[in-house]
């Protein structure tokens, strides 16, 4: 499949998947392992939850950029700490179901491609929670460029994203390789979709980052998860 149309189909199998997609995060339905495999998943998105919790305290950032805020999982975590926050996402269903889960009078949403938008002003915090990993390598370095034309001097991005493991989806679901980097995913009424898929190390992310320019200080849950911070060479990550 061409690039730009499995591009196409990724943002169209969001569309379709909003209204289940929290099945995934909550462990429901098909998404449901078993109370073993649940619970491990649950000590890992409270592992992720507690350690951005603890940066925002730490960083208090003023004006937030969130890329991919999809249905909000992220986003009822940000708002309340930031003065004010701009969540992006190329799927109107889910920023619906964004808008009615956080509701908060200092939230902008706005619907865009994001390999397409170009940001109007500069931010304290770029955020993003399993988008990378949806970025192919021919734009990876694209990527990056648009988020440090986001970030104000000083700011730095945080991201969040799946680790490598095949009981992070659903039970219909099987992983190719590691290094695949496409898969196909299965909606409930047996819908079936193409969709970028990278799973990145913290090492070999750090490494990537550190020839386009940027320093990062990244680690890994136990199982599922991927996440820390990023920031242009030069400027200072949190302590």
């Amino acid at each position: 499949m061409p690039a730009d149309d499995l591009l196409r189909d990724q943002i169209d199998y969001y569309r379709a998947r909003a209204g289940e997609y929290d099945e995934w995060w909550f462990r429901s339905g098909r998404y449901d392992r078993g109370h073993d495999l649940n619970s491990r998943w649950r000590a890992d998105t409270s592992a992720v939850e507690g350690a951005l919790d603890e940066w925002l305290r730490q960083r208090q950032p003023g004006n937030v950029l969130e890329l991919a805020c999809g249905t909000g999982l992220f986003t009822r975590w940000i708002a309340p700490k930031a003065g004010r926050l701009t969540a992006i996402d190329a799927s109107p269903e889910v920023l619906a179901i964004n808008r009615a889960r956080v509701a908060a009078t200092n939230v902008e949403y706005i619907e865009a491609d994001l390999f397409a938008w170009r940001p109007s002003q500069r931010y304290d915090m770029v955020f993003f929670s399993f988008w990378l990993s949806h970025v192919p390598e021919e734009r990876f370095a694209a990527f990056w460029e648009t988020v440090a034309a986001a970030l104000s001097p000083g700011g730095a991005a945080y991201l969040i994203d799946s680790a490598f493991d095949p009981s992070s989806t659903a039970r219909d679901h099987s992983l190719p390789g590691r290094d695949a980097g496409v898969v196909t995913r299965r909606l409930n009424d047996g819908r079936e979709f193409r969709i970028v898929k990278v799973f990145w190390e913290p090492h070999a992310l750090a490494s990537r980052l550190e020839t386009l320019g940027w320093s990062a200080r990244l680690t890994r849950t136990t199982n599922y998860f991927v996440y820390g911070e990023a920031a242009p060479l030069g400027r200072s990550l949190t302590a």
